[in-house]
């Protein structure tokens, strides 16, 4: 049997390292931009690529890109039977708000790592690389091929496995390192509109979000007298007599929007004391919630939850509108609905959700992280889109959600992935490791029949 009992002092003593290590990663302003500067998703993502090469390759792996859009480590295996890839992610996000050091330097703060990147998904995958690292240094020769990717633009849509893969399968079986500890066996289905509403002449430059969760500040001009304080409002009266109110909201991932406050409401309903607009008010009424209620298409299953809907930005009163769907849900039905509330709404992009079947091997997988973490947790479908539902056969396993109780050293709305201050704690990357270790050596016997 293979000797592990040195795991988690291996991971103490090499924690300066992962420190280190992890620090470098954050620290490349890796925010894809769909074909910059000549590269695919920009160069700080093509920087970023060539970083991990580099770390993959110090550590042992067979390292190389893959169409300059995914970095790629091999531990090859003694033959060629059987592969399993962990595809991870090093794009990030765009930054927004006051931090309180820069997004890209990584620090410590109440056992937790902070910057840009280190929940959701950079980490995670130096974390499953330091897994690697320690089972080489015992001396593994897995009969399987162990394949560790590295995404350049998972937070776009992931336009880079396409560039990558061309739907080709990426191994037997792959695991992504992005959601929560256990098995995630599902994934919601997704819609991205686009839409604006009719504001009058007395509202311009309506703008906010980032894109990608709940917006947590937005703005817009308006011809107003008399405002008043109000919380989480700030107004500014400009040269040609318009004003600028400003609206701070709540970050969250728009998958997962619960404990979120979006600016965008915040700022409208303020507007509305002032100003009677049909832009303003159909926003309120269609906005008032995160679950499509004001749109009439809220919806549920005891599987996957509820349907959300989240504005996540404003460009010249252009709203980019991110939706996560019920595994049982109708897409056509709620598109149809959405055609008639939103008439001038466009689809930007969808994907179908996925649901894969609880088998021996996932019930396995489940049960290392339910034993690391002492607790009793059931396979679970997620909100987010990883991954997972673009490299089937796959899921979803850890290590980018908190488990437990653990709270960020933020005030709420910050310190979680996609939010200001995004950190993780250390505890969760120490037993990240630990269960790739033990879910690896798993997987060896279970592709070789030797369980």
């Amino acid at each position: 049997m293979f000797d592990i009992s040195d795991l988690y002092l291996w991971w103490d003593n090499h924690f300066d390292q992962y420190k280190k290590d992890l620090a470098d990663y954050v620290a490349i302003p890796s925010i894809a931009v769909k074909e910059e500067d000549g590269y695919p998703f920009g160069k700080p993502c093509y920087d970023m690529l060539l970083f991990i090469k580099s770390l993959m390759e110090e550590y042992g792996l067979d390292a190389n890109l893959i169409e300059n859009v995914f970095a790629q480590g091999v531990l090859r295996g003694q033959d060629n039977c059987h592969s399993v890839a962990i595809a991870c992610h090093g794009d990030v996000v765009p930054v927004s708000g006051e931090w309180e050091r820069c997004p890209f330097e990584l620090f410590e703060k109440d056992e937790h790592l902070v910057g840009r990147g280190t929940t959701d998904n950079k980490g995670a995958g130096i974390a499953v690389l330091y897994s690697l690292r320690y089972l080489m240094s015992k001396g593994w020769k897995p009969n399987m091929t162990v394949k560790l990717l590295f995404g350049s633009a998972e937070e776009i849509g992931m336009p880079d496995c396409q560039i990558a893969f061309k739907n080709k399968s990426v191994a037997d079986f792959t695991l992504v390192p992005d959601s929560g500890f256990p098995v995630a066996y599902g994934e919601k289905a997704s819609l991205k509109y686009t839409f604006s509403l009719p504001f009058g002449n007395k509202i311009r430059a309506v703008r906010g979000g980032t894109g990608v969760g709940v917006a947590d500040f937005a703005y817009a001009e308006i011809l107003a007298t008399n405002l008043e304080e109000a919380t989480d409002i700030s107004f500014e009266v400009l040269d040609d007599g318009w004003t600028r109110v400003e609206a701070k909201g709540k970050g969250r991932h728009s998958a997962t929007p619960d404990g979120g406050v979006d600016a965008f409401l915040v700022l409208f309903k303020y507007i509305s004391n002032y100003l009677e607009d049909e832009g303003v008010n159909s926003y309120i009424s269609f906005f008032s919630d995160f679950y499509g209620t004001g749109l009439k298409i809220n919806c549920s299953d005891s599987a996957s939850g509820s349907l959300t809907a989240v504005v996540t930005k404003a460009d010249n009163s252009l709203f980019t509108l991110n939706m996560r769907l019920p595994l049982k849900a109708n897409m056509d039905e709620i598109q149809k609905k959405l055609a008639k509330i939103l008439p001038n709404c466009k689809l930007e992009s969808k994907s179908n959700g996925y649901c894969v079947e609880l088998d021996y091997f996932l019930m396995n997988l489940n049960k290392i992280a339910c034993d690391e973490y002492n607790f009793e947790k059931k396979p679970y479908v997620m909100s987010g889109g990883t991954y997972a539902r673009v490299m089937q056969p796959s899921v979803a396993f850890g290590m980018g959600s908190p488990s437990g109780n653990v709270v960020p050293p933020f005030p709420p709305g910050q310190g979680r992935a996609h939010q200001i201050n995004e950190s993780v704690a250390i505890d969760r990357m120490k037993k990240g490791f630990a269960i790739y270790v033990k879910a690896l050596l798993f997987m060896e016997k279970y592709f070789n029949g030797t369980l």
